[in-house]
């Protein structure tokens, strides 16, 4: 899948006209990408339309229309972009209060890395892109394999592991959250 174009970005009163209907399409699916895989910790896989709205909403709340900057917002965002035989996704450590999250921070080094995903018998596991170590916000990207990709595109089981001395969790993922997920793989 190519990055974000210029051109599929939306702004000012374009963005506006369409902002209303496009995130209710986004939040019908939210739930279908979203893993609570442990007391904290979630996994929210996604697609082009996700990383497209979070770019547009990011430029809307900073009033950027100049074309130089939404081009570098954009191309710094396509790097959270799957290619046609990669997921992509974020782990975040859903904890408010920031000193709550820097101890579970602490407790779980390496949380990113411990990340895989199995499709039928074969493992995936994670490759952490981008972590700033106080947000708790992880981006993951999971390269697939061309057996591997026609395997989740077929409808095989896909599940979402968590090997961490700090966190075990197992999640399994149904056919409804699969076809979710692979979205992206099917352009």
């Amino acid at each position: 899948m190519a990055g974000l174009s210029e051109g599929e970005v939306r702004t000012g009163a374009r963005y506006e006209a369409e902002r209303t209907a496009g995130r209710a399409r986004l939040a019908s699916t939210a739930g279908l990408r979203r893993l609570d895989l442990d007391d904290g910790l979630a996994l929210v896989f996604e697609t082009h339309e996700t990383v497209r709205t979070a770019l547009e909403e990011l430029l809307r709340a900073e009033r950027t229309a100049d074309p130089a900057s939404i081009a570098a917002e954009a191309g710094a965002l396509s790097e959270l972009l799957g290619g046609e035989s990669d997921l992509v996704a974020t782990l975040y450590l859903d904890v408010a209060d920031p000193v709550a999250l820097a101890e579970r921070l602490a407790e779980l080094p390496g949380i990113a890395a411990a990340v895989s995903l199995g499709i039928g018998v074969d493992g995936v596991p994670a490759t952490p892109e981008m972590a700033d170590g106080v947000s708790g916000a992880f981006a993951l990207r999971f390269p697939l394999e061309a057996a591997q990709r026609s395997a989740l595109l077929d409808g095989a089981a896909v599940t979402v592991a968590v090997d961490h001395p700090g966190c075990r969790a197992r999640v399994t993922l149904g056919v409804e959250q699969v076809r979710a997920i692979a979205v992206d793989l099917r352009r």
